[in-house]
């Protein structure tokens, strides 16, 4: 569906007030199935530019190992008119194990011969006493509560995430009689989030702004 066409869609079905939330982190990885990457900015230009939208809300963790980027990044987003909503990422130290780098069907399918080279890259890393981290900063309970909290203030929500841990406080709010809009990509929405949502708008359809060939590490994030 494309911007004009939903915006269609929201005077059909007589929308006066609109929030839209985005999981920015979990927007990221829908970059690896597009094969180009977003500006964030012009999803948040494009979301204002609709009449019924009273809010964009972006939830996105401040990264204190890149501190004056991450400041940077989130000011931008607070100039581009978005409510930024943030707290600090975590690191989780991970197992190094075959499990970290091949994933279990994978496994089960290698030889003898696959399975000593990988336990030999395994044993090199412990022996180096390497650590390996993983961010973690998730915003699902921030999110719910925002939406319910909000649940008198608007006639329907925009949600861009494909988690399945908003199911039910997106049930909830259909129940009240709120119009759920979900924005996602393929394969990245959950199966759960299509039984509460009005509509699915397909991402790569609906964004007008610029498209960068994406060629950086999965999930990557912003440039600055």
């Amino acid at each position: 569906m494309k911007h004009s066409e939903f915006i269609s869609l929201l005077d059909t079905n007589k929308e006066t007030s609109v929030i839209a939330y985005l999981d920015l982190s979990n927007m990221f990885h829908w970059q690896d199935t597009l094969k180009w990457q977003f500006s964030i900015y012009r999803v948040i230009k494009q979301l204002l530019s609709i009449k019924q939208i009273k809010e964009v809300r972006v939830y996105y963790g401040l990264n204190e190992r890149e501190m004056e980027k991450s400041q940077r990044f989130h000011q931008r987003m607070r100039e581009s008119g978005a409510i930024l909503v943030t707290k600090p990422v975590k690191w989780i130290k991970k197992e190094i194990g075959k499990s970290l780098f091949v994933k279990s069907f994978t496994l089960n399918r290698l030889d003898q011969n696959a399975h000593s080279k990988l336990d030999e890259f395994i044993n090199y890393l412990q022996e180096k006493q390497l650590s390996i981290e993983e961010p973690k900063c998730n915003f699902d309970v921030e999110i719910a509560l925002d939406m319910l909290d909000a649940i008198d203030k608007v006639s329907g929500i925009l949600l861009f995430s494909g988690d399945s841990d908003l199911h039910e406080p997106l049930a909830r709010l259909k129940l009240k009689g709120k119009n759920i809009y979900v924005f996602g990509v393929r394969g990245q929405v959950a199966r759960e989030l299509w039984n509460s949502c009005a509509k699915y708008i397909n991402f790569g359809k609906w964004y007008e702004g610029p498209r960068k060939r994406k060629s950086r590490p999965q999930g990557s994030g912003p440039r600055v």
